[in-house]
Parts: C-alpha cells; structure tokens; sequence
C-alpha cells in the first residue's frame, strides 16, 4: 500500500511541475485509440481505425519516445495498451511473456496462442508459436493490438494480433546513433539509417545489446540486423522486402520458491549455474510482399523463410533445435459500391530436427535420449464481405478453414519407432457491426479462434518417451464484444472502450516435473470477462495524460479445476502516463499497478500485488554543427518496489517466481545526422 500511495503522490507532484508548461507547443499525439483513416493491416483487409467491428488499438511511437526512453524490451512500449499482458523477466533466455484477454497466458517460453507480425512478416510458426527474438524494441514506430479472437484472417494461434512495424517515409537521408548504459551492467548501442530515393526509400539498423543482470546468473546479449525496403513498379504496384536477424547467448537464472525470493530474490536457482542452463540461439528471416492495384480490386501476396539454430543447455536435457520454415499468403479484395468482399488463402511450413542428450555441465553427454525430424504442414483459406448498409453503418462477416498437419519421423529406434502424426481441422466464423455517431464509433462482433498445440508441447510427453502425444487435442474459443472508440473534441480527450467475453474449449494448460521440464494437457472450458478501457486527454498545452484499464474474470467452469481462477493472469492492471514538455525538456512518469493472481491451477498459491513507478526524461535536441545530440536519462522502479512480475505456472516444487529488477538507472543520448 505504501509504494501505491507513493506512486500517486508523484503522479501529483508531476503534474503540479507541469503546469507552467501550458503555454508551451504541444508534443505529438502519441494516442493509441483515435479514429483515424489509416488501413489497420491486422485484419488483412482496408477497414480503418474509423470502421473495423473490432477491438483494435493503433499506436504511434512519437520522435521523444524513439530518442529519449531506453526501451531495452517489448514491455515498454506495449505496456500501455488495453487488454494485454507482457512482462519482462529480466533476462533474456525466455524472451517476454504476452497474453491477450488470457490467450497465450500458459507459455512458459516463446509467445502461445496470439498472432505476431513484424513489417508483415510472421513471427508466428505454423504450429502457432512465436519467437521475438528478432523485434528491436527501439526501431518500432507503430503497434496494431487486435484484442478480438482473429482466426478468420490468421489461422491457428490467433486468439489476439499483434502487429509491429519498424518502417516509416523518411523525406531526406539520415542516420542516427543511440547509446545508453547503467544499472546491472545494461548497454546497448543502436545505428539506424533511412535512405529514400523518388518515391523509394530503404531501412536499415543493428543493435548490441548486453546485461549482467539483476539476477545472479543472467548475463546475457543479443545482437539484432535488419532492414526494410519499399518500391514502387509504375502507378499501381508496391514492392515491400524485410529482413531481420538476431544472435543471442544468455544465461538462464530459472525461477525460485517463494522461500528462496524472501532470502534473496537476485538468486539463481539451484542446479542451473552447475548445468550451465542458458540458450545460444540464431535466427533470420526474410519477407516480400508484393500489392497490386487494378480498378476496384487489390491483390497482396507474400512469401518469407525463417531460419533457427538453438542450443539450449537445461539441468534436464542438453536441447539442440535446428529450424527451417516458410510460408506463402495472397488475398485479393474488390469493391463494388457499398459492397467490399475478398478472399485469400495462406500454407506455411515448419521442419525441425530436434535432438535431446542428457546435460554434462553445458555440453551434450553421451546418452541421446530424442533424435526425431518434426514437420508442419498449415493450410487455409478465407473469405469475407463487408456491406455499407448505411452512411455511418456496415456489417461484416467470414469464415475460415484450417487444416495443421503434424508429422513425426523417429531417427532413434533403438527403444521402438514412435514415429506419428496428428491432424487438426476447424472452422473459423466471424461476423461484426459497426455504427460511426460524430467522432465516435460503435461495435460489436462475434469472432472464433483455433489454437493446436505446438511441436515442443506436443513432443514433451509425460512419459518422457519420444513421438507426439496422443492426449493433446486443440483449444477453440469463442468470443463476443462490444464497445466504443473515438473523441470529445471539446474535452481534448480520445478514448477505446470494450466488454468481452470469450467461451475457450480444451484449454491447454501446463504442468512442470521436478526438474523443471514443462508438460501440457487439456483441462476443460474457461470463460474469459471483462472490460478494457483506455484514454488520452491533452488538458492544456504540453501536458498530456494517457490511461488504461483492464478488468476481467478467467475462470475454468468444468472438469476437476471447475471454478478456480485461470492462472498467470491478474484480474485487474492499470495504467496511466504523463508526459510534459517546458523549455525543449521532456519529462514522463509511467505507472503500472497490478492485482495479486493465482499462480497454479488448484488456486492455492498468488504472486502478490504490486505497483511500479518510471521517471524518463530528456533534452529534446542540442546541435553540434551537422549534429543533433538528445541526451536522456530514465529512473524504472523508482521506489525499488519488490515484486515478481513473471511467473511460471504450475511450476514443481513450488518454483513459480521470477524476482523483478529492483532500482535501475539508465543514462544515455541520441545523436542525429
């Protein structure tokens, strides 16, 4: 309660400061939830933020933003949506954890059961798991959260869509250079240049990234190349190549009881420095799409190709991953009147070959306990319209068919050939309405989500033998909502509300053995509640305000869990930002505070309630001759509040926290070319 009122005695304090900055100019809209004319590519179809019959947040990223906060990992710069749950363990051998209204909340490693796309290229694999191993927080200048169930546009693992982009229409050469160091050995160091050429222009960046940690045995770093490329063919053909990279070598600290937080949270769980537990991983992709306008109608086609190479040292197993995969997506949309409809269909495939041998102190030893080639086969195709039925109102509504091929091919049959495979199939419905009213437009819509399990979920059997597990079968959902987003032009206030509720079959849930190896099965139903709301209010001049608020209730309600709550998830987390500008200073106070929630399926142990306080702020430009220079300094957890904010659920031996960095101060600057 003490670090609460703290919290909101310097959200006061801050404002108060601020008010001499009135008469100032005001910093760009930074707001997540306006209503404008700008294609949400979430959906794959040209609504607009001013239309779509979803729960939609489009986000851009200001210039003060970019150069002046350290934004070392995902969270900082999702943080203020509504209806997501991201949070940073600190360390960098699990990457983020992500959950969209409880989608994706059972992951333990990688993002479950939500659709990532990076410049429109997949994160997600056919087998609908997502590495963000390749995103570089510090180049996104725009975020697209589509919180509604998404099946009808992505298929298999879209219970949410998360759509980032790095690109933006530079007008003249540049290139800048971004540095920052400080608290627990943190430095990185970013170049990034834009080169437009006519109509053209061409992206690119690097990025290194290292950490000793907060944790003792956390050191880690991440090294990440990428580039972006748009072409114009004549008047009606848009070219768009992306590639991206990232090489990681981390160690893993792995997750503590709460006795073992109480004595000392920046501890390394017992077993993992002797095991030299950790990932070195490599990963690349590469995208093109390709839109061609002709009359009414508009066809889009892409195809990419990922490359993964993980070696993934554990105190159970010593994991070697090599992964090739690829896909091809095209759709075609034609207007006619007040009448939009399209169609498209998508195929994408996973190879992995995947070899466990038991850990001798980080390197293989001599026993191969798995030696088997997985492979995915996903397929589908869509369909939809969209009817003006008048001026300000139209329906909407799709179906999908997937198809998920699993295939497994045994190579170590000397205990018996477990080869298999299983097939997953559904139909995916979806059907919306929209009403715009002045600045504001209303919603509804009924959405379907299909999830299979993934090739690691599916291999890790509870009898520690090899072959995909016959007990696993998919988790459906279906989901209704309602809501508004718009404007008070008169109040200066912009704001997204919406009420869900989500019907999940099959709920896939995890469960861990004692030496930490995760298990999954399928426990019944869930019903997912609740309301999101967000705001950004602009009172006067520089100052500026933004906010959000996610309340909801994830309760299984049947099978032997009926009534207990969905694990891993608070039930209520709130947000609010503010930001200031006086005399070319920037200065911003974020505040997130979350409820206590359960941390197992049986409901009997919580990770407690917290409330975090981070101070940013900045010099928006000093110039020094052909240089732009924008230092900046930021203070996170400014009252060194004690908390886990990442769990493991259902975790053995009572193993469910991971201890959150404590103070942290980060120095650094911005040089401009």
């Amino acid at each position: 309660m003490t670090t609460r009122l703290q919290a909101w005695t310097l959200m006061f304090v801050l404002i108060g400061f601020t008010r001499p900055a009135i008469a100032q100019n005001a910093s760009p809209d930074t707001l997540e939830v306006t209503l404008p004319e700008i294609t949400v590519d979430a959906v794959r179809s040209t609504e607009t933020a001013a239309s779509a019959p979803y729960a939609v947040s489009v986000r851009a990223l200001d210039a003060e933003e970019l150069a002046l906060k350290p934004t070392r990992s995902l969270e900082t710069v999702l943080r203020a949506l509504p209806g997501i749950w991201i949070s940073d363990r600190g360390h960098f051998a699990l990457g983020e954890s992500i959950s969209i209204r409880g989608m994706g909340a059972r992951a333990a490693f990688g993002v479950r059961g939500i659709q990532v796309l990076l410049d429109g290229i997949p994160l997600t694999m056919p087998d609908g798991q997502s590495t963000l191993d390749v995103v570089e927080p510090s180049t996104l200048r725009q975020v697209e959260l589509l919180r509604s169930p998404a099946s009808l546009f992505w298929g298999n693992g879209s219970g949410g869509v998360l759509f980032l982009s790095s690109a933006s229409r530079p007008s003249e050469p540049t290139l800048r250079f971004k540095g920052f160091g400080g608290a627990y050995g943190q430095r990185e160091l970013l170049a990034e240049g834009a080169v437009p050429f006519g109509a053209h222009h061409v992206r690119g960046y690097a990025s290194h990234l290292t950490q000793d940690g907060f944790r003792n045995y956390s050191e880690g770093s991440q090294t990440r190349l990428g580039g972006t490329g748009r072409f114009f063919v004549g008047s009606q053909t848009l070219i768009r190549a992306v590639a991206a990279a990232a090489i990681q070598d981390t160690e893993h600290p792995g997750s503590l009881t709460a006795d073992e937080v109480a004595t000392d949270p920046r501890s390394a769980r017992p077993g993992n420095p002797e095991t030299n537990s950790g990932k070195e991983s490599t990963h690349a992709q590469t995208g093109i799409t390709i839109e061609h306008e002709r009359g009414s109608a508009l066809v889009t086609g892409t195809a990419y190709g990922v490359r993964r190479l993980l070696e993934n040292p554990l105190p159970f197993a010593y994991i070697d991953l090599d992964r090739t995969a690829g896909g091809l997506r095209t759709s075609i949309q034609i207007r006619q009147g007040r009448l939009q409809w399209g169609f498209g269909a998508d195929a994408g495939i996973q190879h992995d070959i995947r070899k466990n041998w038991n850990n001798e102190s980080g390197t293989p030893g001599d026993d191969l306990g798995l030696d088997q080639i997985e492979d995915v086969v996903s397929t589908g195709a869509f369909g939809y319209a969209r009817y003006v039925v008048l001026p300000n109102m139209q329906v909407t509504g799709g179906i999908r068919r997937s198809v998920v091929n699993f295939e497994m091919d045994d190579r170590l049959v000397a205990n018996g050939d477990e080869s298999g495979d299983r097939r997953f199939s559904a139909w995916s419905p979806s059907v919306g309405m929209s009403y715009r009213a002045g600045s504001a437009l209303f919603f509804a819509n009924y959405g379907t989500a299909f999830e299979t399990p993934t090739t690691t979920e599916l291999v890790n059997r509870p009898d520690m033998t090899g072959g995909f597990n016959e007990d696993l079968d998919p988790q459906l959902s279906k989901g209704i909502e309602v809501g508004a987003r718009g404007a008070l032009p008169s109040g200066r206030l912009d704001f997204d509300v919406a009420a869900f509720y989500v019907k999940v079959d099959g709920r896939l849930v995890s469960f861990t053995n004692d030496l930490g190896r995760e298990f999954f099965r399928n426990a019944g139903k869930n019903t997912h509640g609740g309301i999101e709301a967000a705001f950004h209010w602009r009172p006067a001049g520089a100052l500026e305000l933004t906010g959000s608020y996610t309340g909801a209730r994830y309760v299984f309600d049947e099978s032997d869990l009926d009534g207990n709550a969905l694990p891993g998830v608070p039930e209520h987390r709130l947000f609010v930002g503010i930001e200031a500008n006086r005399s070319r200073f920037w200065l911003k106070t974020e505040i997130e505070a979350v409820s206590e929630y359960f941390v197992d399926d049986q409901n009997t142990t919580s990770n407690d309630a917290y409330a975090v306080v981070d101070l940013y702020a900045g010099h928006q430009g000093l110039s020094a001759g052909p240089a732009d220079i924008k230092p900046f300094i930021s203070l996170r957890n400014v009252f060194d509040a004690e908390y886990s904010g990442t769990v493991v659920v259902n975790a053995a031996g009572g193993r469910f926290y991971e201890p959150s960095p404590g103070r942290a101060l980060l120095a650094g600057l911005q040089i401009t070319l």
